[in-house]
């Protein structure tokens, strides 16, 4: 990502924070990379996606037909924001300057434009607002919906940006968790704010997706990234998931994502010049999973 801020990082309440304007509202969904199961991690209220681990060979696009829009929030113009929570130490050492240059690097290119068909004639762009950190210990088991909300609300306050995704990177990954990461959706301040639980997928084998291009960075950023692509889209497609809620999901409950899920063809290029190994994701207009280059 590319760090955008107002000034240099601060301590603030215990939170060391890099300074940029941020309004929130939040909601409940999760995403499973292989295996997409809507109510892996449902709370009162709300449905989660969450993306699994990858299975053994290749991965074939799901089934359910096209992506259908059921009417709920979408994010044309996505503000992202981001959190580190936990011990900064556990992250790979490029991980945090890498994640600023991915969510920097977005507006404009080709991979974000691939949205542009399920926003409803709107104009897609996607604008990173920085993160903040906050040291104190996160939950070591699988954590609720309302659990990833109260940190947002803790960190960024109560009045939220309706038009923000907020990812909580955490230091470290769930005991017995089969997931890499899930994206929700919470009713903040009278506002659905969009969030993703993004547990530190560094070492763990059912989040790797290799390294098929050769590409530089470590294994953790690698990693993170592909599956931050993955939430991202999926949060901009679909903010609000949930019975009466969800935006373009296909017959079977997959999103965007869910239904190309560790697919690779090509290295992605960035605005900024970068390259990263991300998986492809859902055209409706092509009829199957496409990669941007």
């Amino acid at each position: 990502m590319v760090h955008r801020s107002t000034g240099g990082s601060e301590l603030l309440g215990g939170h060391r924070t890099v300074r940029a304007s941020a309004t929130l509202a939040i909601g409940a969904a999760a995403l499973l990379l292989a295996v997409h199961t809507p109510a892996a991690h449902a709370t009162a209220g709300h449905s989660n996606e969450a993306m699994s681990f990858k299975a053994a060979g290749a991965q074939k696009a799901a089934s359910g037909g096209p992506l259908v829009d059921h009417g709920g929030k979408v994010l044309a113009a996505s503000h992202t924001y981001a959190i580190y929570w936990g011990n900064q130490s556990a992250w790979a050492s490029d991980v945090q300057t890498g994640m600023a240059s991915f969510f920097g690097g977005l507006n404009g290119t080709s991979f974000l434009n691939t949205d542009t068909q399920y926003l409803r004639g709107a104009t897609v762009s996607s604008a990173y607002q920085g993160f903040k950190i906050d040291t104190s210990n996160p939950p070591t088991r699988s954590p609720s919906t309302s659990t990833i909300a109260s940190e947002v609300k803790k960190v960024y306050g109560t009045s939220l940006d309706p038009q923000g995704i907020y990812f909580v990177f955490t230091s470290n990954f769930p005991n017995r968790a089969n997931y890499c990461a899930w994206h929700a959706y919470q009713s903040i301040g009278g506002q659905n704010i969009a969030f993703a639980y993004m547990p530190n997928t560094s070492g763990v084998a059912g989040c790797d997706p290799g390294n098929l291009y050769g590409l530089t960075g470590s294994e953790g950023l690698r990693s993170l990234a592909n599956v931050t692509s993955h939430e991202f889209m999926e949060a901009v497609t679909d903010a609000s998931p949930g019975s009466s809620t969800y935006g373009w999901i296909d017959s079977s409950g997959s999103e965007i994502g869910d239904k190309c899920a560790w697919t690779f063809n090509a290295p992605v290029s960035l605005s900024n010049g970068t390259k990263w190994q991300l998986q492809e994701e859902w055209s409706n207009s092509a009829n199957g999973c496409v990669q941007t280059t």
